[in-house]
């Protein structure tokens, strides 16, 4: 049998839209993940000075909302903060509302600085928040924010974006009325986490709280809370669920890197290592091995796409 295609085949399969299975162009079956996303830091200071100046000329009328995304450094990449979640700073006003809309992508945000009066409609009722709450907009629900103060409002949203974008059933509306109508309050909602109380749990159960379980109200994105007292650390992780971790107290310090296979000893001289303070924002792609350090007592929040990947089969932990 020769090795040798006839003259011209390959361009015949090409005008009939084949490939050639045993001569890809990139192989499409690999022995473990590709790691194409790379660990990356977003620090809350920098991007709080950014959007306050952008408060000067970036009106709500003008954009849809007011905020800084979180783009990881991959090459080719001008959206996803990980494969699956984008995380994005935003900004509200004093007196500002922008206005309500709804999307097929799952939502929460992180509240970081905001003054009271500070607050979320979800599908009509007000939803006030305190830093370091969490609220969650699942999807096709109605939202939109307020902010009532007279100070400025900071947050980080976290959504599935990049998720739908790749499965396709991308849709999204602008509310009929611009600002939807306030029907009713609920200071204890069930789209309301707060995470000073998870933070007390975490403590009580070893350090580690899932707050927001498989199956819960956004079905593609997990939640826990990490509390880790100083001089403490994490057992290295791998897994193929991506991670963006958000520090809410204390200073901690994420590294990604490799860890030796017979002492299973963390080397620090290390390919990533991050310093992290209130509200930074760090990105572990997928089946990035990395470890959380505290230099003082510290509270992270982990946002995950672990129960996506578990409920497809998908999810392979190693360490933690």
């Amino acid at each position: 049998m020769t090795t040798h295609a006839p003259a011209g085949y390959f361009e015949a399969l090409g005008t009939r839209s084949f490939g050639p299975g045993w001569a890809k162009p990139t192989p499409s079956l690999y022995p473990e993940p590709r790691r194409d996303f790379v660990p990356a830091q977003w620090r809350f200071r920098e991007a709080r000075a950014f959007l306050h100046d952008a408060g000067g000329f970036v009106s709500v009328e003008f954009a849809e909302r007011r905020n800084l995304i979180c783009v990881n450094p991959h090459e080719g990449n001008d959206y996803a903060s990980t494969t699956n979640l984008v995380a994005a700073f935003q900004m509200v006003l004093p007196h500002e509302s922008p206005r309500a809309h709804r999307h097929t992508p799952n939502a929460l945000r992180v509240a970081l600085e905001v003054p009271e009066g500070t607050y979320t409609v979800v599908d009509g009722v007000r939803v006030d928040m305190e830093a370091g709450d969490v609220l969650l907009t699942p999807n096709w629900m109605w939202h939109g924010h307020g902010n009532d103060s007279e100070a400025e409002a900071y947050w980080i949203d976290i959504l599935d974006v990049p998720l739908v974008q790749h499965l396709g059933p991308m849709f999204f509306e602008t509310h009929p009325d611009l600002v939807q109508r306030v029907d009713g309050a609920e200071p204890d909602s069930p789209m309301r986490l707060r995470t000073a109380r998870l933070a007390a749990r975490a403590r009580e159960g070893g350090g580690r709280l899932t707050a927001l379980p498989h199956g819960g109200a956004l079905r593609s994105i997990g939640l826990e809370v990490l509390t880790l007292p100083a001089g403490s650390r994490t057992e290295p992780l791998r897994t193929t669920a991506n991670n963006l971790y958000v520090t809410l107290g204390g200073q901690a310090r994420i590294a990604a890197g490799q860890v030796s296979e017979t002492t299973r000893e963390y080397d620090y001289a290390c390919e990533y290592d991050y310093a992290c303070e209130y509200g930074d924002v760090v990105a572990l792609p997928g089946w990035w091995e990395h470890t959380i350090a505290a230099e003082t007592d510290v509270t992270v929040l982990r946002a995950t796409d672990a129960p996506l990947l578990d409920r497809l089969g998908l999810l392979r932990t190693a360490g933690g």
